[in-house]
């Protein structure tokens, strides 16, 4: 199932991992750190740590900022490069996307991540960055929905947000910056994914020599991962926050820690059309919900791989929640399989696919995210989509455990206060 991806490991640990596409006119240069909103508790040579909220994040933040170079994002910005840097549950990625100066760009990403000039001055100036950024997320409805839904779903592991809170960012130190930086910061926690016009000899020379020109220091990591029961720490939360609708979510906590990473995967392809058949605009519970009034707009429909486990989370603006839960259970009790809903569904997913060519960062991310979050180093390809059928996906969609569940309220006690006044006015 392999397409065009060629895969190279260095002496040093170094994954390397090349698309080469001579149709295109740019180069997509993407360096990996297996180091993410998730990493909380690690054993480093032997000593544990628990590290902060944000703490892969806030490196980010540091290595982009202070280095040898100083600001890298500024410096390949002005060489006509997009680029940036992203940081999720499970990896940190850099990035740009250039037309030329391909060498330049290559020797100022890698030599400027691996080489950070660590300050107390220079952390107080990311630190100051990332405040801000903190405080343009921290009041987003679907941000605290996700906070509170986390906390009553999860026992013993504390929501991780990959961005952190200001407390968070402030009681770091420059030491735990370094010391986590120089156990993280390493080839063989790092993965390099090249994609568009190069020559492949010379690219894996010129990356080979850029990390021969670098110097490691030795650590072993051991992350750690609480024990976790399937049941949810508590059924029900509620969420004061300025809604003109109430607003009413169930999030279902999935065990699925038996499953290999490409199971993983083709659960991910299923679940949409799980959504497609069981809850989409043409289902039987949307239209019976809006007949009833019930809901005015769709569903809002989600579902996330959580360590091991699956959250699914279903919802809608309503003012009749007990409706609404009803008819969500019920649908989950009685699971449509619809032939016709499925082919449909996989012919779309087949062209979504054949056009990602058209677009390079189309086929190198989602190659990223098979690659770490499923331990899949393929390309999402037709060939594979062809080997998904509907007496598998009944098979495993019928294993799903959807009897643990958090119910989630998001309503606005002015709103909700006046509209109680108005009910007994109108009662009187």
């Amino acid at each position: 199932m392999q397409i065009n991806i060629k895969s190279y490991q260095l002496e040093n640990g170094l994954t390397v991992y090349f698309y080469p596409d001579r149709t295109k006119h740019s180069v997509i240069v993407n360096l990996i750190v297996k180091f993410g909103g998730k990493d909380t508790d690690v054993i480093i040579d032997g000593e544990y740590y628990h590290l902060k909220n944000g703490m892969a994040h806030l490196l980010e933040h540091y290595t982009i900022e202070q280095n040898q170079y100083g600001n890298l994002i500024s410096l390949l910005t002005k060489k006509f490069m997009y680029t940036n840097g992203v940081t999720n549950r499970l990896y940190t990625r850099y990035y740009f996307d250039a037309v030329k100066y391909i060498d330049e760009g290559l020797e100022i990403l890698i030599k400027g991540i691996h080489r950070s000039i660590f300050s107390e001055q220079n952390l107080e100036i990311t630190k100051h960055a990332i405040r801000e950024e903190i405080r343009g997320v921290q009041d987003s409805i679907g941000r605290r929905i996700n906070v509170l839904e986390m906390e009553q779903l999860f026992h013993n592991r504390s929501y991780r947000s990959n961005i952190g809170t200001i407390f968070d960012v402030d009681s770091v130190t420059i030491e735990d910056v370094e010391k986590v930086y120089r156990a993280f910061y390493q080839p063989s926690n790092e993965i390099i994914v090249v994609a568009g016009n190069f020559q492949e000899k010379e690219m894996l020379e010129k990356i080979t020599k850029l990390y021969d020109e670098l110097s490691f220091e030795s650590h072993t990591i051991k992350r750690l991962l609480n024990e976790e029961p399937p049941t949810v720490k508590n059924k029900k939360a509620v969420l004061n926050f300025p809604t003109a609708r109430p607003i009413f979510q169930l999030s279902f906590k999935v065990p699925i820690g038996n499953l290999t990473g490409e199971q993983k995967l083709k659960l991910d392809w299923y679940m949409s059309i799980f959504f497609e058949m069981n809850f989409s605009i043409l289902s039987p519970i949307v239209k019976k919900l809006k007949d009833r009034k019930v809901i005015d707009k769709n569903l809002v429909l989600s579902s996330n791989f959580y360590d091991d486990y699956l959250i699914v989370k279903i919802g809608s603006y309503t003012n009749k929640k007990e409706e609404l839960k009803k008819e969500i259970l019920k649908t989950l009790k009685h699971l449509r399989i619809d032939a016709d809903v499925f082919e449909l569904s996989i012919r779309e997913k087949k062209l979504e696919i054949s056009l990602r060519p058209e677009k390079l960062n189309d086929v190198i991310e989602p190659f990223i995210d098979n690659l770490v979050c499923f331990d899949y180093p393929y390309l999402d390809s037709v060939a594979y989509l062809d080997t998904l059928s509907i007496q598998e996906y009944q098979k495993i969609i019928n294993q799903l455990d959807f009897s643990n569940y958090c119910m989630t309220e998001v309503i606005d006690k002015n709103t909700h206060c006046i509209q109680k006044e108005n009910e007994e006015l109108v009662a009187h």
